[in-house]
């Protein structure tokens, strides 16, 4: 039967015949006497492990953070004058003849050697404490990117989960009204917004084919007709090839909803919307333009829209800014155009293969 040693074994197995090997050379250097150095550093190593350990595992978690420092030294100074009797004890037993220091008791004991002794330690706690701050440290930095992390993909999942009821009703009107009608465009309808809803709620991937996103955009675009009819004119242009490209899921979307739900509350009989997505080697651009509200029907402007929270719920500008911020932090570009004639958005995002 083999035994299976975890990592935390491994590394300190490692760091503890590293140092001793390497401590042991250092001072058989200095003593030019690689034999007792060793010995000696069998007997140091022996105090140097558990009171390493029970500074770093017990006294500096149990008293450090509850702020209880004088009952830290009290122990701390308890533990090193148990160690250092320790010390001299076995060092009398096994390193006396042959200790460069050997002496009487009373020099073992004198006030320099005690210094030496507890300094001796506190360097080596010194040591092994930093290290297990700095892995303590850096575990904690790695559980709180791993909690921004799930924290940022929660928040994604909302703001994309984030359906404009308002379109849903509207589209099952439409299709009601086909059905009465008895027209042959319902089980078409029924069918996109089916589709539709099922890419929107059901989707698990973060980021999806380019062309795959572009198909339930047309199917969008196609609902909405239902409702305008013959008053929409939609022209939307693709340049690139959109079949090697990944996206954020219902990334652009929004933009598009939004134009529907601001920009064709205007009195003009035809409603022009222009798309244009442009794919190029490092950057996607996508452009939404329309013609402007009337702005004596609305009592805000399409820049106050974009700017300020929809209370309604739903997608929105400001949720698609906030959504953008967290996909790609100072990467991308969103330019919002609110003129006299026309409202135009223009969003350029890294290209992800």
């Amino acid at each position: 039967m083999s035994l299976k040693l975890n990592k935390p074994v491994i590394h300190h197995s490692t760091f503890w015949i590293c140092y001793f090997i390497l401590n042991g050379l250092r001072w058989g250097s200095y003593y030019d006497d690689y034999t007792y150095s060793f010995q000696s550093n069998l007997i140091n190593f022996a105090i140097h492990i558990p009171l390493s350990y029970y500074h770093a595992y017990y006294l500096l978690p149990k008293y450090i953070p509850s702020k209880k420092y004088l009952m830290y030294i009290f122990q701390l100074s308890l533990a090193l004058t148990v160690m250092m009797y320790l010390k001299v004890f076995l060092t009398q037993q096994f390193l006396l003849p042959v200790w460069p220091e050997a002496g009487a008791q009373a020099e073992i004991l004198s006030m320099n050697h005690v210094i030496a002794i507890i300094t001796g330690e506190l360097y080596v706690l010194g040591i092994t404490t930093s290290i297990a701050l700095t892995r303590n440290w850096i575990a904690n930095q790695r559980k709180t990117r791993e909690l921004e992390k799930q924290n940022m993909m929660t928040e994604l999942s909302l703001l994309k989960s984030q359906i404009q009821p308002h379109f849903l009703f509207n589209t099952l009107n439409n299709i009601y009204s086909l059905t009465l009608d008895k027209s042959d465009e319902a089980p078409d309808a029924v069918m996109k917004l089916s589709e539709l809803m099922s890419y929107m709620l059901y989707q698990k991937e973060t980021r999806v084919n380019l062309d795959d996103e572009l198909y339930h955009m047309k199917n969008y675009l196609d609902l909405e007709k239902l409702r305008f009819g013959k008053r929409l004119d939609i022209q939307f242009n693709v340049n690139g090839d959109p079949t090697q490209v990944r996206v954020p899921q219902l990334l652009l979307l929004p933009f598009i909803e939004n134009t529907f739900k601001h920009g064709v509350k205007n009195k003009l009989n035809q409603i022009k919307i222009s798309l244009d997505l442009k794919i190029c080697e490092d950057f996607i651009t996508f452009e939404v333009e329309n013609p402007s509200i009337d702005k004596v029907q609305l009592p805000f402007t399409l820049a106050e829209v974009s700017d300020k929270n929809n209370k309604k719920g739903g997608f929105g500008l400001s949720n698609a800014k906030r959504r953008l911020g967290l996909l790609y932090d100072e990467r991308y570009t969103l330019q919002i155009e609110d003129g006299e004639d026309k409202f135009k958005v223009t969003l350029k995002i890294p290209r992800d293969e």
